[in-house]
């Protein structure tokens, strides 16, 4: 929403009619007739609907570029999901998810076997117990660990590190991307608040066009059609007005969204798009190649692709795993030799396993050598591409500067043009329809100027972003 940059209607004096007359800052309302700003809305109406859209200035809090950024970067919905999604990562980086941490256990058991038995014995005697009651119980501590794996585990927390690197420049890519979603936001708002205001000095002329030709009409020196003609063009005028401040309205309200709080908080912007800032190729490629998120994001895939290729190379080697326990048991039978046995001590020992078969195992290995070089050409593609985009934006942002200092100069023409032009209309020597032109003129020539800023701004961001210096 627009604060004091947007107009409000004030009923001004001129001959026999009241005349609407539209400058920024807060001034007396009083009524007018339809005519004045729309003929097709009412004054009330008007009215309405221009309150509905401009927040008071007195409520507006002063926003700055970088206060917008660092709020975004703060609140912003898509910045905290991929803040969880990194963190998420991190947590996942550690010795025992890559299995170089040893398994320790607790251990219980208690079982009863009530079955029939018959023994027989060298001695040829046969024994038979019917419901003989058998029991056991114990417990122990069991600690498990992987000495050798083929290196899987040192290869698989490579890996995770990899796997971390690329969460954290996926976060980056979110905090660029944000930033960058902010700024030109920000920046087609001060545009848009601007571009009200050079309508409203457009206005003005329109409005003085208008009680020039009422006076003519009274005085009998100008013609009725003049009259209804600067009452129309007043009219389009207006609606143009009305036009941009709804579009100021909806890019505050887009602007508060990405900012991660409600479309409806009021405040204001500054009121010029700054300079852009000198930039060198040279530098900015070198940045490029050595910063650019994307590229370092293809760098940490091509890396975590080799890494998968050395893990599950390791799993078609043997594996030496160590165990040892401290446990006590004790079992009793009403049949047999032993009435009871108890045992209570340590149990150590090594377990060797190698690989004879294992299906697809030699497969899955080919198929990640193939990733492998696949994320190698995506490196080199990304590259190329960035070179590309880099070229492409230093010749937009040279062109806009040039249409930037071309507008310039073109706009004091322009407005020169426009101050001779309304004096010669004064004295009624042009015609309306080549007051219109000249009006017109003007009022084209400060939008260009407009765009060649906000495109300049822009692409010097763009730069930035492919620079990697755009994100805090």
């Amino acid at each position: 929403m627009i604060t004091s940059t947007l107009p409000w209607p004030q009923a001004c004096s001129s001959g026999r009619r009241r005349i609407p007359r539209l400058r920024s800052g807060h001034t007396c309302l009083t009524s007018f007739t339809p005519f004045t700003i729309l003929t097709s809305f009412p004054s009330v109406t008007l009215l309405t609907f221009l309150l509905f859209l401009l927040p008071l200035a007195s409520t507006a809090q002063v926003l700055t570029p970088e206060q917008a950024v660092a709020i975004a970067l703060e609140k912003n919905h898509g910045v905290r999901i991929a803040r969880n999604a990194a963190a998420i990562t991190k947590l996942g980086n550690n010795p025992g998810a890559a299995g170089m941490l040893p398994s320790v256990n607790a251990n219980g058991s208690y079982s009863v076997d009530n079955a029939s038995t018959t023994q027989e014995f060298f001695t040829g005697e046969n024994r038979t117990t019917d419901n003989a009651d058998a029991r056991s119980i114990g417990g122990e501590v069991e600690l498990t660990w992987t000495l050798f794996d083929g290196l899987t585990m040192f290869a698989a927390k490579d890996r995770l590190e990899a796997q971390e690197r690329i969460g954290g420049q996926q976060l980056r890519q979110q905090l660029e991307a944000t930033t960058y979603s902010v700024l030109t936001g920000y920046y087609q708002l001060v545009q848009l608040e601007k571009a009200v205001r050079v309508l409203q000095r457009s206005l003005e002329t329109t409005r003085e066009r208008y009680a020039i030709a009422e006076t003519g009409e009274r005085l009998g020196a100008a013609s009725g059609l003049e009259l209804v003609q600067a009452r129309l063009d007043l009219g389009t005028d207006s609606a143009q007005l009305l036009d941009l401040a709804q579009q100021a309205a909806m890019a505050h309200t887009a602007l508060n969204t990405l900012l991660g709080r409600d479309p409806g908080t009021p405040f204001t912007v500054d009121s010029v798009i700054p300079a852009t800032a000198p930039l060198q190729l040279d530098t900015l490629r070198q940045a490029a190649l050595n910063a650019n998120s994307g590229l370092q994001l293809a760098r940490e895939e091509r890396i975590a692709a080799d890494l998968s290729v050395k893990e599950l190379r390791g799993t078609l080697l043997p594996k030496l795993d160590g165990f040892a326990n401290y446990g006590w048991s004790r079992s009793t039978s009403n049949a047999g030799f032993l009435k009871s046995n108890e045992r209570l001590g340590p149990q150590y020992g090594l377990t060797l396993s190698v690989p004879l078969f294992r299906g697809g195992a030699v497969k899955a290995v080919k198929q990640a050598r193939l990733a492998g070089e696949q994320a190698d050409l995506a490196v080199q593609q990304v590259q190329l591409e960035l070179e590309r985009d880099l070229l492409d934006l230093w010749t937009q942002y040279r062109n806009a500067l040039q249409r930037v200092a071309l507008e310039e100069g073109n706009l004091e023409g322009f407005r020169t043009q426009q101050h001779v032009a309304l004096e010669s209309y004064r004295l009624g020597m042009l015609t309306a329809v080549e007051l219109r032109d000249v009006q017109q003129g003007v009022l084209a020539a400060e939008n260009r100027l407009l765009t060649a800023q906000f495109e300049a701004k822009m692409a010097e961001l763009r730069l930035k972003w492919l620079a990697g210096s755009l994100a805090p």
